[in-house]
């Protein structure tokens, strides 16, 4: 009767966190990253791999994405559901690792916790390999787990085979398997033999991996620094790389921390996390460390000194893959609790911040990072709906403007892109334009690639006789990041300008 009981936990479990991924799955545009996906989901393989490797990426998830939308297309709904899908299988392994790591009443706090995270409900819907990296990450530890348990070849095999879909999913998840070499040093309770198994399974998926090494090392890791985001090479940048991520486990990227119960409730969980750290003497008690800390350590050092075009604000969705193991420690620290009344005083804190966090995500608002949220289907119904044949419209490609502009039916005016400011120019001379439409973002570490050429010259040509913001940033938030940056914060994360031919 107990065992239906905990089946029927994780039942529930699994049925809200895919009633909550689902929700308005197809409400927000696509963004700048996610319309990446989709144009390498529109090539041939061989294509996808020429792509990727002048990217930053390795090529397993855009392998499967375009796979995927030969099946079911490519609308927002459907191309975030293979997200969604990994998402759920993350859920059950989580589910299947916490029964052995922390017990079955731990697991059951641990998976509805990681279904309910506001964190995890962002970044595992996206049509990115985010939740991909996540589920592949945690059945890699599962089959680790496993290994060492049962100590069956089998388990060993499916280690190697978790290991290496994980490195062509996304290369920080090799700080994962450092945390399990890591245990094995700490662990007093592994054997030599265990440790060998290992070290050969180790091997063998990085043989399976080294076709890929010539991509990383001649030219993936020279693009990775190609311009500095805010404090990266310094230590301010480090401590606040490693500071946040535990913030935005514990509360989520869409709540404020200015908000009354915020930072309480992200001090209550990461004090949940570190109590049952603390007070357990089992023996994968320094897995979960190894498991927690040391990716968050080393993602935050290579964002900072490698990667340097990466903000530290990026750092808690490259190291996503931590938030399984931080949701079943923070349901063995919550079961740990020797008092009822302090379970239901921090539940009660964290289940309303949580509340309030999932509603600013379903309805746009606090968004720390509001590049998620910009809204470009709206907006180019709005400028296609309003321009005529003797227009012409110039946008910014990472706004996803173009994107959905060239899917109304409507549109009469011709196209560029901010950045081809000669070709601009000419077509404006050369032909007879009454209005110059103006899509730009609002931009911190990329505020370079802001076309003031052309605005210049718009300026200097034409009138400007209409300014409209969409997603207009909090004035706290601006303050914040004025007294950070020190630097004039944008009001409005998009900013449509409509120029007009002086009289």
């Amino acid at each position: 009767m107990r065992k239906n009981l905990h089946y029927l936990w994780l039942l529930i479990s699994l049925v809200l966190g895919l009633t909550l991924l689902t929700y308005q799955l197809d409400a927000k545009s696509f963004w700048c990253d996610e319309l990446f996906t989709i144009h390498m989901a529109n090539n041939s393989a061989k294509e996808i791999l020429s792509e990727v490797a002048a990217d930053l990426h390795p090529p397993l998830y855009f392998l499967g994405i375009r796979g995927w939308t030969e099946i079911v297309g490519m609308s927002e709904r459907s191309l975030r559901l293979l997200s969604v899908l990994f998402a759920i299988s993350a859920l059950w392994f989580t589910w299947q690792l916490g029964i052995q790591i922390v017990g079955r009443r731990a697991a059951q706090i641990g998976v509805i916790a990681l279904a309910c995270s506001p964190l995890f409900i962002e970044f595992s819907r996206m049509a990115r390999y985010y939740s991909m990296a996540l589920a592949l990450g945690v059945l890699a530890t599962l089959m680790f787990v496993n290994g060492l348990q049962r100590n069956r070849q089998l388990d060993w095999i499916a280690y190697v085979i978790a290991c290496t879909l994980l490195l062509y999913t996304f290369y920080l998840s090799t700080t994962l398997i450092l945390a399990h070499g890591l245990f094995l040093g700490l662990s007093r309770q592994v054997t030599r033999s265990q440790r060998r198994k290992w070290l050969m399974s180790i091997l063998i998926a990085f043989i399976a991996f080294a076709p890929w090494f010539p991509v990383i090392f001649e030219g993936q890791m020279s693009r990775a620094s190609w311009h500095k985001a805010d404090y990266a090479g310094s230590v301010k940048g480090l401590a606040l790389s490693v500071i946040y991520p535990f913030y935005a486990f514990g509360v989520g990227e869409t709540i404020f921390p200015w908000f009354p119960t915020a930072i309480p409730a992200a001090i209550a969980v990461l004090g949940l996390n570190i109590w049952w750290l603390s007070k357990d003497r089992g023996r994968w008690r320094w897995l979960m460390l190894s498991l927690i800390f040391l990716p968050v350590l080393l993602t935050s050092l290579v964002t900072v000194f490698i990667s340097t075009a990466t903000p530290f604000l990026n750092v808690p969705v490259r190291s996503l893959f931590i938030l399984p193991y931080f949701a079943l420690t923070l349901g063995a620290g919550w079961v740990a609790l020797s008092r009822l009344s302090w379970r239901i005083a921090l539940g009660g804190l964290i289940g309303i911040t949580w509340t309030f966090a999932l509603f600013n995500y379903y309805t746009g608002r606090q968004f720390i990072n509001p590049i998620y949220i910009i809204p470009a289907r709206q907006i180019s119904y709005q400028v296609a709906s309003q321009t005529g044949p003797h227009d012409v419209v110039v946008g910014e490609v990472d706004s996803g403007f173009s994107y959905y502009y060239y899917k109304r039916p409507e549109r009469k005016a011709p196209y560029f892109e901010a950045s081809q400011t000669a070709s601009i120019i000419d077509y404006i001379s050369t032909h007879p334009v009454d209005k110059v439409w103006l899509i730009t973002l609002g931009r911190d570490g990329t505020r370079d690639l802001t076309p003031r050429d052309i605005m210049h010259w718009l300026g200097k040509n034409f009138s400007l006789t209409l300014e409209q913001g969409y997603d207009e940033q909090d004035p706290i938030y601006r303050q914040v990041k004025e007294f950070l940056l020190h630097r004039p914060a944008y009001r409005y994360k998009v900013l449509v300008q409509r120029y007009e031919q002086k009289p």
